[in-house]
């Protein structure tokens, strides 16, 4: 008896990864940002299309979110990509294999997703977004030392990462959970 492969990403999966990407995009492309204080650097409401989807997703959906999500970001695209596709990929394995699966009660999962939005933020999208900047647009580092920096917008990025990880906790709360479910 022959094993049945499951596709790379199904049509559901491919759908929500459009839709929570195209979000994102949609987003950037509209233009609406808010300054970070201190630097350059300005920041915007994408973060919870991002996490939820990616979650959702799995890693390839991810792969896909964190593309569509990092493509346009004015001036500094290829530290966005790097930041958001990575930060995309663990949030998709992170959710379904830390927190979905291990964790039993609701009220843990909910735990369990503001610690993954914490560290999507301040260990791998923020830092990688630095990395990026120092790779592929060393100018706009304003001269700043890299920890410096990193300092600067990890600073800059707490009030948003509090209202995306208290914001996407509450979606996650109230949605019922075959929607909480990773599709993957």
């Amino acid at each position: 008896m022959e094993e049945v492969k499951k596709p790379l990403l199904t049509p559901r999966q491919i759908g929500m990864a459009a839709a929570f990407g195209g979000a994102a995009l949609a987003i950037v492309l509209a233009g609406i940002t808010f300054p970070i204080p201190g630097t350059v650097v300005v920041t915007d409401p994408r973060e919870p299309f991002t996490t939820i989807g990616s979650a959702l997703t799995g890693p390839i959906g991810g792969l896909v979110i964190g593309f569509l999500a990092g493509i346009a970001e004015p001036g500094i695209p290829l530290a966005s990509l790097l930041a958001h596709i990575v930060g995309c990929v663990y949030m998709g394995f992170a959710y379904k294999k830390l927190v979905y699966t291990r964790l039993g009660p609701l009220w843990m999962k909910l735990v369990g997703w503001a610690i993954l939005v914490l560290i999507y933020y301040f260990v791998v999208v923020v830092p990688l977004f630095v990395v990026g900047i120092w790779i592929f647009y060393p100018a706009e580092t304003g001269g700043e030392a890299f920890l410096t920096l990193l300092g600067v917008l990890e600073a800059g990025a707490v009030p948003e990462t509090v209202l995306t990880t208290i914001f996407t906790t509450i979606i996650m709360a109230i949605i019922p959970e075959r929607f909480r479910r990773p599709v993957w």
